[in-house]
């Protein structure tokens, strides 16, 4: 044999040699097809046609059966909250007889479902009221510049004659030996000068929606729009995820203020000045996916954002999968224009500056016996409440039925009179519903299994198909920050063929270490 024919010897390191003897240890995984783990939702309440005002109910109905037969609750939820913001300041509810407790109806709304759920086509058809309203209220602005700039140029040319009239007045008051007569021409030139009494005042845009905004800016347009804004976000998580952060903790006690809807605020920055608003009142609307918000369940549970902000999202709802329905045809142009015209009134409604000139409604007998009742049986059953956090969130639901009872009013009725019976139990039906969607939420958060969930629907992440324990630790997951959390959800993926547990050593005298295998399927899929 010839020095050519001679075999070589492939040169093979010990990180190859590793590679291959874990890859020969895989081969060897008899993988099981992963077992689903088990998602059941607690039961809700559906929102029917007939919770609906009268106003909405028709253009509501329409615009969810043409969306294929998409859900109600999205529907009526994104409408009653526009309403809440339109009335604003502007009208509040005693809902005592003779008490002088007040709620203005500042509403928060929360629609939370997949992103195949429709949220977002549903949420732009019933935004398209108080987008008409503002469209109009820019035109009027530019409009009003027009004649703003006008009226300066007549302005300059007044003081223009003042200022000469006010130098003459001083020329004589110069000339003249009698001292009170002196004394009265420079008073009437400094008044000339003084006078602005004929300066126009400078146009202010009309605003009824902000999407993404600072709270400084919000801030100046609240000052100039004092009967409140509504803040429209397709997606909350973003909005929610940032007033997390340490740096924005001041942000969130803005907001947690703006939703009482009656309070004042102060900005103090060092190089911006200060800002005074004398009507902080914020609604808010949004959409928000179920694992989203899970996170922010998450961190209220661990402490971290239990200050009531997740209470505040009252009108929130989580309905049932609905069946798809084909539907093509064209919008009912009578319930839009009922509805239409229903929130241009509100849009209408006068803000009063001074508080005590602001109109306030009242239950009738009937309808304050309605609440009354309802009331007291609502804090009976608070006492029995297991969880805190539903506790917390169904203790502002005397506020909440008032302020939805006020809002039907003012859709169909206008800013007067007295709330009447059938309006009042349409908001008692509003909040039983409203209570189950609650408590499925929050439910969300007890789920033993949602560390697993976590763990599982993020495994991809992963991108050599193994990791440790500590890989898992570093990546600070929700529902995964605790040893226990994480060795729960390790061990019930293992039994349900997610992982494969495998033990390696690295000597004969090394300590031994453990690499969670990815089950292929898991990554196919």
């Amino acid at each position: 044999m010839s020095s050519t024919d001679k075999p070589t010897i492939m040169q093979v390191s010990n990180a190859d040699l590793d590679n291959l003897e874990k890859q020969a240890g895989l081969n060897s995984i008899q993988w099981s097809e992963p077992k689903p783990l088990n998602n059941v939702l607690l039961p809700v309440k559906p929102i029917t046609e007939d919770m609906l005002p009268r106003t909405l109910s028709g253009w509501l109905v329409d615009i969810t059966e043409r969306m294929d037969n998409g859900h109600l609750e999205y529907a009526a939820v994104c409408a009653v909250t526009i309403a809440s913001a339109l009335i604003g300041r502007k009208v509040g509810i005693h809902p005592k007889q003779r008490d002088s407790w007040l709620v203005i109806p500042n509403l928060w709304g929360c629609m939370v479902g997949r992103p195949s759920s429709k949220k977002s086509p549903i949420f732009s058809e019933v935004e398209k009221p108080v987008r008409k309203l503002e469209a109009k209220a820019r035109q009027q602005y530019e409009e009003d510049k027009k004649t703003y700039a006008a009226d300066q140029k007549i302005t300059a040319v007044l003081t223009k004659d003042a200022e000469a009239k006010a130098a003459d007045l001083a020329k004589k008051a110069a000339k003249t030996n009698d001292p009170v007569e002196r004394s009265r021409k420079m008073d009437e030139a400094r008044a000339l000068l003084l006078d602005d009494s004929g300066d126009p005042e400078p146009p202010v845009c009309k605003r009824y929606i902000v999407n993404d905004t600072t709270v400084e800016k919000l801030g100046e347009l609240l000052r100039d729009n004092p009967s409140g804004l509504l803040l429209s976000r397709d997606e909350l998580s973003g909005w929610i995820s940032k007033l997390h952060r340490p740096d924005h903790q001041a942000d969130r006690a803005f907001y947690l203020e703006a939703y009482n809807g009656n309070g004042s605020f102060n900005f103090d920055r060092i190089g911006r000045g200060s800002l005074y608003i004398p009507s902080n009142t914020v609604s808010v609307i949004g959409g928000i996916q179920p694992r989203k918000l899970k996170e922010s369940l998450m961190s209220q549970r661990s402490g971290e954002g239990d200050d009531g902000f997740i209470e505040r999202l009252q009108l929130m709802v989580f309905p049932d999968d609905k069946v798809f329905r084909f539907m093509d045809r064209s919008p009912n142009s009578q319930a839009a224009e009922l509805a239409y015209e229903a929130f241009n009134r509100m849009a209408e409604i006068e803000f009063r500056e001074d508080s005590a000139n602001r109109p306030t409604l009242r239950f009738d007998l009937q309808a304050q016996q309605v609440f009354d009742t309802w009331y007291q049986a609502l804090e009976s059953r608070l006492r029995e409440e297991r969880s805190d956090h539903v506790q917390s969130h169904l203790g502002k639901y005397p506020s909440l039925m008032a302020s939805l009872a006020l809002i039907f009013h003012v859709l169909d009725h206008g800013p007067a009179g007295t709330i009447s019976k059938q309006t009042s139990e349409m908001a008692v039906h509003w909040c039983d519903v409203l209570e189950t969607h609650a408590k499925r939420v929050y439910a969300m958060a007890d789920d033993p299994l949602e560390g697993t969930r976590v763990l599982v629907e993020r495994l991809s992440l992963f991108k050599d198909g193994s990791f440790t324990a500590e890989e898992l630790r570093n990546k600070g997951w929700a529902g995964l920050r605790e040893k226990r959390e994480r060795d729960f959800a390790l061990a019930f993926a293992e039994t349900h063929s997610y992982l494969y547990k495998e033990q390696v050593r690295k000597s004969s005298k090394g300590r031994s270490s453990i690499i969670y295998h990815i089950n292929p399927a898991v990554l196919e899929a």
